[in-house]
């Protein structure tokens, strides 16, 4: 393959590229010798200039009409449309994933903003009561400046799903991309920043440091963070010094109840697709399968078959069916949680078949991965495991199912899989979960109009998508008006 350039990224601050004294290279995941990038590593001096730019376009900013707002978001969306294949294309990459996934990811950063646009009016716009007594106006208004943290695994769709509503609500913003991914999706915010004030949205780049300044900035009001539950507790933590608004997309341990009135063949094929999108690599996908004892070997059987015929190699490459993992800290933790079940005496069966198998050395490849005959409380069944792997678990009472199901401090996503709708209903209001499917493990398109996302528990707080979505990035100011507080005052200026 000829080489490709590698490109520069350089900060994004108050609508200009900002250089940095240090750059850090973002390799290829299936390739390892090839660079991608280098990208400029801000600091926290970079944070406070960026913060102060973000604050002072915000002065302006939000007092432009709601009309202008919606109108820039979506000729914005349209912009970043044009660019989806290209933007694909680097994001695999960069973060290892099949074309298909990072055009859907794409596309569901383009759906964010047009879908914020879409929701903004007339939820945004002031409420007015009145009686003969009083007046009483709610506006929603900005919060201000918001901190923005954002994830490898789907930057376009998680950055924009923030980018969206924050503007929309007349915030402006400061991302700070994963280093793991940086690259495409800041392509994609300095497109959409084209249609802004300059200072409406800035990108610093960096490590735990950038993030911790962001986090502890006396400007910043509200902070919008997808990733692990570990590194949530932080930001959560950082956030009560100044009482700032939060928002936490944390993790998933996601069950999947089948019960017992389906056969295996009838739901294997829906199952795989929710445990193994992006390889696994996503905070709501499957990660532990419940099915009752009776069916519990033809279903592992089933399973297995169906796994076994991805195809595992690089993204680009049309053959794949199956991609590798994003970095090497997930790639090593995965592969010692497979050992670790292997040795408790589980059995592990590693399946799919390797596409250039001399190559898997210069990437983080993994085969999929089925854990049968593990106990419920193994290791590898209460961990979010994050990656090509899922235990599945046998039970004997849909009472068991759902002990198990919610014996977690996680809480995102559920599934329940059987033929008697009403049935799986019920268990499903039994769920402790943000989010429960029935006969699938992704939101339709129907859901992805009405359904908030997020979770109970520790998976964090607060919602994205629809306006309970765009809710998260306002204030409430209720404004009341006593009519006979002063009548000479009021009934001269009513006169008037």
């Amino acid at each position: 393959m000829t080489a490709l350039k590698i490109i520069r990224l350089e900060l994004f601050i108050n609508g200009r590229d900002v250089p940095a004294a240090s750059y850090f290279k973002v390799r290829d995941p299936g390739r390892l010798t090839d660079t991608v990038a280098e990208v400029a590593v801000g600091t926290a001096e970079d944070v406070g200039i960026a913060v102060d730019a973000a604050h002072k376009a915000f002065q302006s900013w939000r007092g432009t009409s709601l009309e202008n707002r919606i109108e820039r978001l979506r000729a914005a969306a349209n912009a970043l449309e044009i660019r989806s294949n290209e933007l694909a294309d680097l994001l695999v990459r960069e973060q290892g994933m099949l074309r298909r996934d990072t055009l859907r990811d794409t596309a569901n950063g383009v759906g964010s903003l047009r879908e914020a646009a879409l929701l903004a009016d007339p939820f945004l716009r002031a409420e007015e009561f009145r009686d003969d007594e009083a007046w009483v106006r709610v506006e929603k208004v900005p919060v201000g400046v918001v901190a923005a943290i954002v994830p490898w695994n789907a930057p376009m769709s998680l950055t924009m799903g923030k980018v969206g509503p924050a503007l929309a609500a007349g915030n402006c913003i400061v991302v700070k991309p994963s280093p793991y991914a940086p690259v495409a999706v800041s392509e994609a915010l300095k497109t959409v920043a084209g249609f802004f004030p300059p200072g409406v949205i800035n990108i610093v780049h960096g490590e735990d440091d950038v993030g911790t300044a962001l986090t502890h900035h006396c400007l910043v009001r509200k902070i919008s963070f997808t990733g692990g539950t570990r590194t949530g507790r932080a930001v959560m933590a950082a956030a009560a010094l100044s009482v700032k608004n939060i928002g936490l997309e944390l993790g998933g341990n996601d069950p999947a109840i089948v019960l017992d009135d389906v056969l295996p063949s009838e739901i294997v094929s829906e199952i795989i697709k929710g445990v193994f999108p992006r390889s696994g690599q996503v905070c709501y996908a499957i990660k532990r399968i419940y099915v009752p004892r009776r069916i519990y070997t033809d279903f592992c059987s089933v399973l297995c078959e169906a796994i076994d015929k991805y195809q595992v190699g690089y993204g680009l490459d049309p053959r794949s069916t199956f991609a590798p993992m994003n970095n090497k800290a997930q790639f090593t933790y995965v592969r010692e949680l497979i050992e670790r079940a292997r040795k408790t005496g589980a059995t592990v069966r590693e399946l799919g078949s390797k596409l250039d198998p001399a190559s898997w050395e210069n990437g983080y490849y993994l085969r999929p991965t089925v854990i049968s005959e593990v106990l419920p409380d193994a290791e590898i069944v209460m961990s979010e495991q994050f990656g090509p792997v899922v235990p599945v678990v046998a039970y004997d009472s849909e009472e068991d199912a759902l002990a198990m199901a919610n014996a977690t401090e996680y809480g995102l996503g559920s599934s329940i899989w059987g033929r008697d709708i009403e049935r799986a209903k019920r268990l499903a209001q039994r769920v402790e979960a943000g989010m429960t499917f029935i006969n699938s493990h992704a939101r339709t398109a129907l859901g992805g109009r009405h359904m908030p996302f997020g979770g109970m528990k520790q998976s964090g707080l607060g919602r994205a998508g629809t306006t309970v979505g765009l809710a998260e990035y306002v204030e409430y100011h209720a404004i009341s008006l006593n009519r006979k507080g002063v009548p000479a005052f009021a009934t001269t200026h009513a006169q008037a």
